[in-house]
């Protein structure tokens, strides 16, 4: 078994809930197989599912455990789009392709969707996203273009409607996506491994990849006790994808967010918040959270370059925030009580899209969906299914984005800067409200 990470030693609530399988023995032989797929997260898992529904054969090998890294310790919250703006996309490529991009998001959010409803996962509908400064303009004017361009309507509500739900002075007016749901991050994951198990798809855990290389028949990998032949090999590594992936390590940088669950509040939680949905405030640099097992608040947020992992740490950063949203829920000493606290790594690259297509003939990047990859994920690993089963070049839309260097030893210092300036301006526009 390899070494434990630092980040393995957190606690999460997702995993204290889970009924996780023993787990399997690592991969000591060589196999073969007609596509090896790097990575038990869930573009790994969807793309092994699309591949068997396919008939193709197909493998996973993990380094660690099923989603133990983003794909399960994420925030749980799902709807259609992009960690980048609709109206960034929009210039990149023009209207129309954004448009079938859109498109593509919302297809993959409906993956989630068949995959939870196919189990004994939850989801729960509604995403409420209020806004921090007054913003009625733009609200009304993004739920328009949203409705009359995308064809996707979201709801818009006062400021009245929005504190009458949450009792907090911090927010102003909000749109509500009542398609949009939350859900357990971990459970779909372990959901798909119970599918991919039942469909006989190999699913290798504390397997993790330490070199490849072209071969004539295509490509071998190999682990620390075994290797696998394959025509296709497609890395489906996230924030915690390390040199071992070359080149494509280049293309994306692991950024840090952190979630606190706090331990049952009782009657306290819900006169302070009356709704099931989640909440995600609309600053690029927010906060987000939901009541979880019945008065339990899970609390999310900040995104920094350089990752905290202690627990107590966590919870000292992410208390103060969640305070000054809701004073009313700290306790005698004037914190936060918190039973769970985690971080998480992210892939980003720097056009924040996702990173999919070919990087050499039979190997394949499925990758970079930090900020909203709930979604995004499954729809990728379904653009590579395609594309190795030769039925689809949908991958193609991602070409405009491309697999841009990431800076290197300096990438994390700009993106720590552009961070910061992005909290600057979120609290800017909040001040400047209130004059």
């Amino acid at each position: 078994m390899p070494a434990q990470l630092a980040f393995e030693t957190q606690s999460t609530w997702y995993e204290a809930q889970a009924n996780r399988p023993p787990i399997g023995e690592p991969l000591k032989e060589v196999v073969e197989t007609e596509t090896c797929i790097v990575g038990a997260g869930l573009a790994g898992l969807y793309l092994a599912k699309e591949l068997s529904e396919r008939n193709r054969p197909a493998l996973i090998v993990e380094a660690r455990r099923v989603g133990l890294g983003a794909s399960g310790r994420h925030g749980g919250f799902c709807g259609p789009g992009w960690a980048l703006e609709a109206e960034k996309i929009e210039k990149h490529v023009g209207l129309e392709q954004a448009k079938t991009l859109f498109d593509l998001s919302l297809e993959g959010f409906h993956m989630v969707q068949e995959v939870l409803d196919s189990g004994e996962a939850l989801m729960t509908p509604g995403i409420l996203h209020p806004s921090t400064y007054h913003n009625a303009e733009d609200l009304l004017k993004n739920r328009d273009k949203m409705a009359k361009e995308y064809g996707y309507e979201v709801d818009y509500l006062e400021t009245d409607a929005v504190r009458t739900m949450l009792d907090t002075s911090r927010y102003y007016q909000a749109y509500r996506d009542p398609k949009a749901f939350h859900f357990d991050a971990l459970k779909l994951c372990l959901t798909l491994a119970e599918v991919l198990q039942k469909m006989g798809v190999p699913v290798y855990e504390n397997s993790g990849m330490k070199e490849f290389h072209k071969t004539s028949m295509g490509w071998e990998l190999t682990t620390e006790q075994g290797s696998v032949r394959c025509k296709q090999l497609v890395f489906c590594c996230g924030g915690y994808g390390g040199r071992e992936f070359a080149k494509l390590r280049r293309a994306f940088l692991p950024i840090t967010t952190y979630v606190i669950v706090t331990p049952p509040l009782g009657e306290k939680l819900k006169k302070t918040i009356q709704t099931s949905d989640g909440v995600s405030d609309e600053r690029r640099a927010g906060n987000y959270y939901r009541i979880v097992d019945g008065d339990r608040l899970l609390w999310g947020g900040d995104i920094t370059a350089f990752g905290e992992v202690h627990p107590e740490r966590i919870s000292q950063k992410m208390g103060k925030d969640f305070v000054e949203v809701y004073p009313q829920l700290a306790n005698d000493l004037g914190s936060v009580p918190v039973e769970y606290s985690w971080s998480g790594l992210m892939g980003y690259a720097r056009h924040l899209m996702p990173e999919i297509g070919p990087l050499d003939q039979g190997l394949w990047a499925c990758t970079s969906f930090g900020g909203h990859g709930a979604n995004t994920a499954p729809i990728g690993a379904r653009l590579i299914a395609e594309a190795i089963c030769l039925e689809s070049e949908r991958w193609r839309l991602f070409e405009a984005f491309g697999f841009p260097w990431n800076g290197g030893p300096f990438g994390p210092y700009v993106v720590e800067s552009v961070y910061r300036k992005m909290q600057l301006g979120d609290h800017w526009r909040a001040i400047r409200s209130r004059w």
